[in-house]
């Protein structure tokens, strides 16, 4: 009486193992991609996160009531937006026991989106390099050491996402009693030398490279420089 396997059979045990091999690796590699995945995801959200709390914590610790001095000594505005950045004097900027020196909690900051390629936004070498025809930016966070410059000043740059598509900004203002939004701030061409308009909330709308876009509308502090002013008798 033979006990051993025929060949046949042997075969069909060979071929069914194989089956449930190749099933199992293609199951493994498969659980690996959505894995990778989700922490690919996962982190570009929380990134993203963290820079919209960023941007709205900024400008909630706006201080409309310090301009700064440029290496010309020229007075610039509280906030103010060109054709390169946002600038804006932020308060709030805790002082650290570990560096012995002196200075304010009053910092100046800008927003800025630097082109792929450019010093401050170098191509990237990990995989968040977007292909395609379209450009693609760095947004940069700048801060410098005091808020007055007398020529000396560098700022020092943070790059808080890449790669981001867009960064628009719009300006809540009230110009005599009438409430209006404003592509620019300040307002030019639109006011005459006794009118003082008062900004009342800053808009963001921020596009990604993943194709997403996030708005927000952030009420600023106002000025305390009309509550501040003497009583006349």
């Amino acid at each position: 009486m033979n006990s051993g396997f025929t060949l046949i059979e042997l075969l069909i045990a060979m071929a069914i193992s194989a089956i449930l091999a190749v099933g199992t690796y293609y199951l493994v590699q498969a659980s690996r991609l959505t894995q990778d995945t989700l922490v690919v995801q996962n982190e570009y959200y929380s990134q993203l996160t963290r820079v919209v709390r960023t941007l709205v914590n900024d400008l909630h610790q706006w201080s409309p009531d310090r301009p700064v001095r440029d290496p010309f000594g020229d007075y610039q505005e509280a906030m103010v937006l060109d054709l390169d950045a946002l600038y804006l004097t932020r308060n709030g900027w805790a002082l650290s026991r570990f560096v012995d020196m002196e200075r304010s909690t009053l910092q100046r900051i800008s927003y800025q989106l630097a082109e792929q390629g450019s010093d401050l936004c170098p191509e990237a070498d990990d995989g968040q390099q977007v292909a395609g025809r379209e450009r693609h930016y760095c947004l940069i966070r700048s801060q410098r050491q005091h808020l007055d410059d007398d020529g000396r000043l560098e700022w020092q740059h943070q790059m808080l996402m890449r790669p981001v598509n867009a960064l628009q900004w719009q300006f809540l203002a009230d110009i005599e009693g009438e409430r209006d939004w404003l592509d620019t701030w300040p307002p030019e061409g639109l006011l005459n030398e006794n009118t003082v308009p008062r900004l009342l909330a800053v808009q963001f709308e921020l596009q990604t490279g993943q194709g997403d876009a996030v708005r927000r509308m952030v009420r600023v502090p106002q000025s305390y420089q009309a509550s501040e002013a003497p009583d006349e008798d």
